[in-house]
């Protein structure tokens, strides 16, 4: 048979313990919520969200770019050429022009096709090329219909188009 005195004397001290408990629970959960709180929220936000957790702008608003009058002025974009000497003609005067019998260095027509200042100087008829007038520069005149390079197949017309390419983006020596 169960005691009733002895359930009820349980039940005190249960309580007794349980009311203390209870009472820091409560002290601990009203720091922690204050600590939480959305302090400084205006009467207009309901969003319930914390300021460091608010997006910065709404989907609807999109950042406007500053007036023209406010960027930094453009870098200037400096253009590589798209014909290179030393990747392009060089290899083509080395192969087809610059040959023992033909335009090298002492050959009777004074054209030295060996390398770039004796061809940008030229030969009897006048300098190979003028830079910028790929054209009408002498070496795109024999090459193109002038019988240059002689006893061997012409060049190609990819090979003349890359001569007046360069000639026309200035004849460097790159």
């Amino acid at each position: 048979m169960i005691n009733l005195s002895s359930m009820r004397s349980r039940n005190r001290r249960t309580h007794i313990i349980s009311i203390p408990i209870l009472a820091i629970s409560i002290l601990l959960a009203t720091i922690f919520i204050a600590s939480c709180g959305d302090e400084g929220d205006t009467p207009e936000d309901t969003t319930g969200m914390t300021d460091v957790l608010q997006p910065t702008t709404t989907p609807s608003e999109t950042p406007s770019p500053p007036p023209a009058d406010e960027l930094p002025p453009a870098e200037e974009v400096v253009e590589e050429p798209g014909v290179s000497f030393k990747d392009d003609i060089q290899p083509i005067l080395a192969e087809r022009c610059a040959v023992p019998g033909c335009h090298v260095a002492g050959h009777f027509t004074g054209l030295d096709l060996s390398k770039y200042d004796a061809f940008k100087k030229g030969g009897n008829r006048g300098p190979g090329f003028v830079a910028g007038d790929g054209k009408g520069s002498l070496v795109v005149e024999f090459i193109d219909g002038g019988g240059m390079p002689p006893g061997g197949p012409p060049l190609d017309g990819d090979q003349i188009q890359l001569f007046i390419d360069w000639i026309d983006e200035g004849a460097e020596n790159n």
